[in-house]
Order: C-alpha cells, then sequence, then structure tokens
C-alpha cells in the first residue's frame, strides 16, 4: 500500500488568533488542533457573559481556564478577556483589530472551527507567499462545494483564486483587514453610483448579496454579525480568495447553543474535513475562476432552497422527520488527497 503523503510541520511563528466565548468542549477540541500545531505566539479574545443568560458567567470562565490548562507547548499568549458582552459582531471585530495592531498577518479561529493538520502549513505558505499582493486579501481553509467532496485528481492544483469569502478558519494581513468596516458605510454611495454591478454582475447574484448587506446596514446597531461586512470589504476592493482544493476545517458548532449555526441538518453542518498535500501545487496565474464561483453560487443557492423547504415542512409535519439530504451512501474511510481538484475544471 502506498504511503500517504503528510503535511511538512507548520510553520510555528505564524500567530494564532483564537476567539473564544461559552463552549469549554469545542474550545478544548481547537485547542488540541492547536497543540499538534504549536504555534509559537497564540492570542486569545473571549467576550464576557451575557448579562441575561445567567450560565454563561461559569461556561465563559471554564472556557478561559482551559487556556491555561491546555497550552502546554513553548508559546507567547496573549489574552483579551472582556467583562462586558460586546456580542458576536463587534466582539470578533474588535478582537481581529486587536490582533493586528500587534501582528502584520495571521490565522483567525473560532472556537468552533476544528482544522486539520494541514490548515496551518496550507495559510502560512500562502501567507508568506502573497504578503506583499494586494489583490489577494483573504486565505479561507474552507471549500464546502460538490466538487471537493470528489477523489482528487493528480497533479492538480491545491487552491483557486475565488471571490468567495468563508471564515470557518481563515487568514489574512494586515494589510487586507484595514479594509474592514463594520457599519458597510460605502455601500450606500458604492450603490448611488452604480458600481455595485461591476462587483457581481450576474443579476441573482447581485440581488442576493445587496439583500444581505442592506439587512446588516439597516438591522439592529451594533451589527450582530462580522463575516457578511468581511465579504463587503473584499468585494468592493476588487479583492481575491483563495480556496483550498478540499476542506481543511471543520465547523462543530452546529445545534442548539449556537447563535447562527443552529440547524445541524443544515447543508453545511459538520463538513467533512481532509488533509491537503505538500508541496502545494500554485495556479499559474493570479486570476478569480469566475466559472467556478458561479456554480458554486448556483449549489449554495439550491441548498438553501432545500433547507427552507425542509423547515417549512417539518412545520406543517412536527412528527415528520426531515428527509434526508440525498440519499445513503457506504461509509468511508477518511480520505487524504494526494493533489485536490484541478482550480482550472469546470
Amino acid at each position: 500500500m502506498p504511503t500517504l503523503p503528510t503535511s511538512p510541520a507548520p510553520e510555528r511563528d505564524t500567530p494564532v488568533l483564537l476567539i473564544v466565548f461559552n463552549r469549554p468542549e469545542a474550545a478544548r477540541r481547537v485547542l488540541e488542533a492547536l497543540r499538534q500545531a504549536q504555534p509559537a505566539r497564540l492570542y486569545v479574545a473571549a467576550d464576557g457573559p451575557r448579562p441575561s443568560r445567567p450560565a454563561d458567567a461559569a461556561l465563559c470562565r471554564e472556557t478561559r481556564a482551559l487556556i491555561a490548562a491546555e497550552v502546554d507547548w513553548p508559546c507567547t499568549v496573549r489574552t483579551l478577556f472582556r467583562d462586558d458582552n460586546l456580542g458576536c459582531g463587534l466582539g470578533p471585530a474588535t478582537a481581529i483589530d486587536w490582533f493586528f495592531q500587534q501582528e502584520p498577518e495571521g490565522i483567525i479561529l473560532e472556537d468552533d472551527c476544528l482544522p486539520t493538520a494541514s490548515f496551518f502549513g496550507f495559510c502560512a505558505q500562502l501567507l508568506r507567499r502573497y504578503r506583499y499582493d494586494s489583490r489577494v486579501m483573504h486565505i479561507s481553509g474552507n471549500n464546502l462545494s460538490r466538487e471537493a467532496r470528489q477523489p482528487a485528481a493528480p497533479e492538480a492544483d491545491s487552491y483557486h483564486f475565488s471571490g468567495r469569502v468563508h471564515s470557518w478558519g481563515w487568514a489574512t494581513w494586515r494589510r487586507a483587514w484595514r479594509h474592514f468596516d463594520l457599519h458597510l458605510t460605502l455601500l450606500t454611495e458604492l450603490r448611488r453610483r452604480g458600481e455595485l454591478d461591476n462587483i457581481y454582475p450576474a443579476w441573482l447574484e447581485r440581488q442576493y448579496w445587496l439583500r444581505k448587506f442592506e439587512a446588516v446596514r439597516l438591522g439592529p446597531q451594533p451589527p450582530h454579525i462580522w463575516d457578511y461586512q468581511w465579504h463587503f470589504a473584499v468585494a468592493c476592493n476588487g479583492g481575491l480568495t483563495i480556496i483550498p482544493a478540499v476542506n481543511l476545517v471543520t465547523n462543530i458548532g452546529f445545534g442548539d447553543d449556537a447563535t447562527h449555526t443552529f440547524d445541524p441538518h443544515d447543508q453545511d453542518a459538520h463538513p467533512a474535513a481532509h488533509e491537503l498535500a505538500f508541496p502545494l501545487r500554485h495556479p499559474p496565474t493570479v486570476l478569480r475562476d469566475a466559472r467556478r464561483d458561479a456554480r458554486h453560487f448556483r449549489e449554495h443557492l439550491a441548498g438553501r432552497a432545500w433547507a427552507t423547504a425542509r423547515r417549512l415542512l417539518a412545520r406543517l409535519l412536527p412528527a415528520a422527520r426531515p428527509a434526508p439530504a440525498s440519499p445513503p451512501r457506504p461509509v468511508a474511510a477518511p480520505v487524504v488527497h494526494p493533489h485536490p481538484v484541478s482550480a482550472l475544471s469546470s
């Protein structure tokens, strides 16, 4: 049996920001992954307990105590432990601000984002490779598309360039994060100038994202979310994102105690994660794969439509169990992808 390729030891010098709150068991699993990577500099930000949730105080204390208990490798640890609760928009956004006040680049993980071992090496190498390329603004650990679930193609690229922003484990640079605006103050002006048509040429995708952005801009302030604003910052600055050819991070936070990822039957709940082979195979050009983005957007819309129909059916037939998203398949052993699906495939 051939020996499967493995990731090299992650570059320990790449700093990591870990954002935690009140889920000690999830945080423990992510810390175990960090122990395997052993970053030399770890930043930990924790929001304060919510006054309306009496159980929060004890859970927040337990989660914070894990940092001292679990970080047992040579590591400089810096913490931002808040007494007040800023919420799940302002809290993470200001934590990332704090991180980039001290570091020019780095990896960001939340306590429900469980990375594979190769995620760290993937981010570290590409942070270094595109450090001075202002076109590239975001390195994602996620690929939730259907093609990423297929067997690897030999001699294929390890990643492709995209306009999609996935934030379940990611990396970026201070130079890119400085464009972040929690309140989307540029949205009205860009809409008045008609420049959003250039950002999203396809009418359906433009309407989809404009509704999301407007809902954030016109909703409760401060916003209860931050990742739509980061997507907007990348999009309105013509930025490119990097998408790995296989999914490198799984979200373990779906469930009743989550704020946004509460549907365990969601199409993206607990996505399988795989290791990526090294050395990385780099695309020959720094260009967005627009056809692939369009295909993945259609997949996303179809998944959202199916989830809406399933929830409606559950309300109409409370006793009925949700139908499976697809026919059952035989359970297979975890796969290590020697070389991921080509960025040039359509």
